[in-house]
């Protein structure tokens, strides 16, 4: 996240976003050990309980991102996937 650091408004949602881990951790020094894995695989969400995309530093291998860029290549291509149905 050191890429942030220069742009005034990234530098504060870091700051916010690392004062968020702090006040968690503070109420609860195991929070990482005890938290609960994501329904959708973002780690931020995960960690701090919000999900900000943009000062992500493992956007490049995130779930949520990949599947919004697969929905979006679907429709871009009209492409329609049907589920089986179970029988």
């Amino acid at each position: 996240m050191s890429w942030g650091i220069e742009d005034p408004k990234k530098r504060k949602d870091i700051l916010d976003l690392m004062d968020i881990g702090i006040r968690k951790n503070m109420a609860n020094p195991n929070h990482v050990n005890e938290v609960k894995k994501s329904e959708i695989g973002c780690w931020m969400e995960q960690i701090y309980g919000i999900m900000r995309c943009d000062i992500c530093d493992l956007s490049s291998e995130c779930p949520v991102r990949e599947e919004q860029e697969w929905q979006a290549w679907l429709k871009e291509n009209n492409m329609v996937v049907e589920k089986k149905k179970e029988q």
